[in-house]
């Protein structure tokens, strides 16, 4: 039970590769009892594969608003439900639901609108449509999410009546009339507690007035804290004990390398092993309406892309290789296609997350004044474009510094041109990940 709230990821190998996280079967025990890994991908606009492989990209949040037309939406988002079914991906972290009452607000392009009501019917068009396709979609964040800057420490101060009446409208429509089952908190406090591990929010509004049936995530990397403590990232207990069930995320579900603090609280009773229970009932009972149950089972559902060809990305993510990275690791390849306009995709898992530097080791038989450029991508994020000229046949090595904050890691390597020929990648501790707030 201490590891089944435990999400994990990013790029968890235990689920669709370069997606946002894992959770329920996240350790060989709850496999070996029949709990499946269900696996979240960012949203809403589109899936977002860090891997390589394209997804279709949807109008924002605003956007789709501005149709009111929710019909529209729903079959929409009943499309991308059958996308997600295919690359194995079952929770959308989306429907943005928080309100635009700061035009400066960086998540605004993801929410729907000022109006509470509007937000309502729009999020519960893309609930409805992703439950058509047997996928759900996280109403995310939940509260009050109103700013972009100090997004993780900044207090919303807000009265019962504007918080009923305008921030969580949307999502009471939601629970009430499209039957939504995931809802993802938020960084930050509301009226000076941290909502991840709130028990106002998280369970006497949302489970015992509005009769959620389903589970509640953090955001990732979310701070927690009991009423007049301190908010820090170890909590768990106290997030469980306010009925948000799982955190996202951890780099392993099955250790305890985040150091939370579940076992020793259940040891001190700060926590009961009847509330863990609780969560545990709220995951597995989620998790079993999932297409990952049915995968498990053998039967789930098969859905083919017809009329896009493979260099498109219609490609499934069935068969990525992931190497363990230590503070030295070297992997080799034996052949890597480099043909112009196509891409190689691998996984890393690193024992140390840190600062580290890369250097690929490639030759070109065309002479020097030849120029064979590629674009490496952690995680889908551009970290360098590097370009090798003609080397006649010799080997030749360029260097690069990556942050690999996540035990899981994906890296694409997209090729230009052709002629390029890999032999292998050096990675090489170089010092730990400075603090988020260096950034």
């Amino acid at each position: 039970m201490a590891c089944i709230i435990r999400g994990e990821g990013m790029g968890s190998p235990k689920v669709t590769p370069g997606t946002a996280a894992a959770f329920g079967g996240v350790s060989p025990h709850l496999k070996e009892l029949g709990v499946p890994c269900v696996c979240c991908d960012d949203g809403p606009s589109g899936m977002r594969l860090d891997s390589g492989v394209h997804a279709f990209s949807l109008p924002n949040g605003t956007m789709i608003a501005s149709t009111f037309n929710p019909e529209l939406i729903s079959e929409l988002y009943y499309c991308t439900g059958l996308e997600m079914t295919y690359q194995k991906v079952d929770v959308l972290l989306g429907p943005g639901m928080n309100i635009h009452r700061y035009p400066l607000n960086g998540r605004n392009f993801e929410y729907f609108s000022e109006d509470p009501y509007l937000t309502g019917i729009c999020g519960g068009a893309v609930i409805t449509g992703l439950h058509r396709a047997g996928t759900f979609g996280s109403m995310k964040h939940f509260c009050a999410n109103n700013q972009e800057f100090a997004r993780h420490e900044a207090n919303a101060v807000i009265s019962e009546r504007a918080l009923r009446e305008i921030y969580l409208k949307g999502y009471e429509m939601c629970i009430k009339n499209n039957d939504a089952q995931v809802i993802m908190t938020t960084y930050a406090p509301v009226n000076g507690i941290w909502t991840s591990g709130n028990y106002d929010l998280d369970t006497l509004i949302t489970r015992e007035e509005w009769g959620f049936k389903g589970f509640l995530m953090t955001d990732w990397w979310a701070k927690i804290n009991a009423e007049g403590e301190e908010a820090g990232h170890d909590d768990f207990a106290t997030m469980a004990k306010a009925q948000n069930d799982v955190y996202m995320v951890c780099p392993d579900g099955a250790k305890n390398e985040h150091k939370d603090n579940t076992e020793e609280s259940l040891k001190n009773g700060t926590i009961d092993r009847a509330e863990l229970l609780r969560n545990a009932e709220n995951i597995i009972g989620f998790a079993m309406k999932t297409h990952a149950f049915r995968r498990l089972t053998g039967t789930a559902s098969n859905v083919s892309i017809i009329n896009r060809k493979d260099s498109e990305g219609g490609e499934s993510l069935d068969n990525v290789q992931y190497y363990k990275v230590t503070n030295d690791s070297l992997i080799s390849f034996e052949s890597v296609k480099t043909k112009k306009g196509t891409t190689h995709v691998f996984g890393i898992t690193v024992d140390n997350p840190g600062i580290y530097n890369v250097e690929i080791t490639a030759k070109a038989d065309q002479g020097e004044l030849a120029q064979i450029p590629v674009s490496i991508f952690f995680n889908g994020i551009l970290c360098a474009s590097v370009t090798w000229n003609g080397t006649n046949g010799k080997w030749d090595s360029k260097n690069m510094k990556a942050l690999l904050f996540s035990k899981h890691s994906v890296i694409k390597l997209y090729f230009a041109q052709s002629g390029l020929v890999i032999k292998d990648i050096h990675f090489t501790f170089k010092e730990p990940p400075r603090p988020l707030t260096d950034f």
